[in-house]
C-alpha cells in the first residue's frame, strides 16, 4: 500500500481555515466525550460535512472513499485520495495528520480504497479498539462495509452515525456570522430571481441570474459555488419539491416555486418563495395565508426549552384550520453542507430547542394538484427566534 504525507500546517493555523484551530480542538472535545459515553475508543467519519466541521477539509471528493478517524488522544487523521491532498490546505490539521492513498485503488477490479482506508486505521488503532463508523447515509455501501471491515480485521463496526451531528446542533458566533453572511447573498439572489421572470423569458436564464447572484455575492461578502443548482418547477410541475427547471419559457398565468441556498464556506442559507406571472388564483391566496399563518406560529413556538415537537404542534394549530394537506415535516437543522443532521422539526423528534440552534423552516404544499412553499432560516436567541432573511414574505406577483 502506497501512503502519502505531506502538507506542513503551522501551529496557529492559515489563511485558508474557516475557524481558529481552537473552535476545531473545541469540536473534537464534544465528539471525544460522546465517543467516551459510548464506549468507542475510535471514530471514523465518512460524511463530507462532517469532515470539514472537524478538520476543515473543504474539497468537494465524496465520490471517491475518504474519511477521518478520531481518536481520544490524538489529532484526526484525514484520509484522502492521494491527488485530493491537495486539497487539504484549508485544514487545521499538523504534518503526518492527512494520509493519501495510492491512485491504484481508483478503477480497480481487484483493490478498493476501502481496503487501503482500513489498513491505515489498523495501523494506527490497536487490535482491541471499539470502533464506530457513520454506518448510515452516504459514503458507505453494503460491498464498501465488507471491504472495510475485512481490511480492519474485525467482524463488524459500531453505528456511530449521528454522534458527530449532534455537536453540529449548537452553532459558534464564527459559525453565524458564516450563515448571516450566505443569508445576504441569498437575499439578493432569490430577489434577481424574481425581478427576471416574465412572459417569454426562458427558464434557464432565470436559473442564471440566481446562480450568477449566488456565485458573486454582494459587495462586501463573496459568493461561493451553491450546494446544489435552484429548485424552480414552474407551471404545471410547480408542485414538485425538488426539480429545477425545463427548456420552456415562462408564459402567463404561472407558478413559479422557488428554494434557493447561498453558500459562505460550507455554510449554507437556504430560502424559499412562491412567485405568480399575473394575478394569483383565490385559492393559492387562500394557501399563502395559511402558510404564513403556520409559519408566525412556528417561529413564536421556536425558544430555549421548548422541543422540536412543541414546533410542530404549534404549526399545526394555526395551519390546519386553513383545509390545506400537508404531510411533510416543517423543518430541520441547518449549517454545514445544507441539512445537517442535528434536529428535524416534526412530531417524533423531541430535541430541546437550546439558543444558537439554527433552522430552515420550510412550509412546503407539495400535493397533487397543488404547491407551495415558503422557507426561512432563523436563529435560536435567548428569547425566542430572529429570521436571517430580509426578503417581504408575500407571494410575489409579476406582470404578464
Amino acid at each position: 500500500m502506497n501512503t502519502v504525507l505531506q502538507h506542513s500546517i503551522g501551529p496557529g493555523g492559515n489563511n485558508l481555515q474557516a475557524f481558529e484551530t481552537w473552535e476545531y480542538r473545541t469540536r473534537l472535545d464534544g465528539v471525544r466525550q460522546s465517543m467516551s459515553e459510548a464506549g468507542l475508543d475510535a471514530l471514523l467519519v465518512f460524511q463530507e460535512g462532517n469532515l470539514c466541521y472537524l478538520t476543515g477539509y473543504e474539497g468537494w471528493s465524496a465520490y471517491v472513499p475518504q474519511a477521518a478517524l478520531v481518536t481520544l488522544d490524538d489529532d484526526p487523521l484525514l484520509i484522502l485520495r492521494e491527488m485530493d491532498l491537495l486539497c487539504a490546505d484549508s485544514t487545521w490539521l499538523p504534518e503526518g495528520r492527512l494520509a493519501g492513498y495510492s491512485e491504484s485503488f481508483i478503477g480497480s477490479a481487484e483493490r478498493s480504497p476501502w481496503e487501503a482506508i482500513g489498513e491505515m486505521v489498523k495501523g494506527t488503532v490497536g487490535a482491541s479498539a471499539r470502533i464506530g463508523a457513520e454506518i448510515s447515509g452516504p459514503g458507505l455501501g453494503y460491498h464498501d462495509y465488507g471491504k472495510l471491515v475485512d481490511a480492519l480485521g474485525v467482524e463488524s463496526l459500531c453505528n456511530a452515525t449521528g454522534l458527530v451531528a449532534k455537536q453540529k446542533r449548537v452553532k459558534s458566533e464564527r459559525e453565524l456570522a458564516y450563515m448571516a453572511e450566505a443569508a445576504a447573498i441569498v437575499d439578493r439572489a432569490m430577489l434577481a430571481g424574481i425581478g427576471s421572470i416574465a412572459v417569454g423569458t426562458r427558464q434557464c436564464d432565470v436559473a442564471a441570474t440566481i446562480m450568477a447572484a449566488l456565485c458573486s455575492g454582494t459587495e462586501t461578502i463573496p459568493g461561493g459555488p451553491p450546494r446544489q443548482p435552484p429548485t424552480m418547477p414552474a407551471g404545471p410541475i410547480a408542485n414538485a419539491p425538488h426539480l429545477k427547471w425545463t427548456d420552456d419559457a415562462y408564459s402567463a398565468q404561472q407558478q413559479t416555486n422557488f428554494e434557493i441556498a447561498a453558500v459562505r464556506r460550507r455554510y449554507v442559507c437556504p430560502l424559499s418563495r412562491t412567485v405568480y406571472l399575473g394575478t394569483p388564483p383565490k385559492r393559492l391566496a387562500e394557501i399563502h395565508r395559511g402558510v404564513l399563518d403556520g409559519f408566525h406560529a412556528a417561529l413564536e413556538a421556536i425558544r430555549p426549552g421548548a422541543s422540536c415537537s412543541d414546533v410542530a404542534r404549534a404549526f399545526e394549530v394555526a395551519f390546519l384550520p386553513h383545509q390545506i394537506r400537508k404531510q411533510s415535516r416543517i423543518g430541520y437543522s441547518v449549517g454545514v453542507d445544507w441539512t445537517d443532521g442535528g434536529a428535524s422539526l416534526g412530531h417524533n423528534d423531541h430535541t430541546e430547542i437550546v439558543t444558537n440552534m439554527t433552522f430552515h423552516v420550510i412550509i412546503g404544499v407539495w400535493e397533487a394538484g397543488e404547491g407551495y412553499v415558503f422557507s426561512e432560516v432563523v436563529r435560536v436567541t435567548d428569547d425566542g427566534a430572529e429570521s436571517l432573511s430580509n426578503v417581504p414574505r408575500v407571494l410575489f406577483e409579476r406582470p404578464a
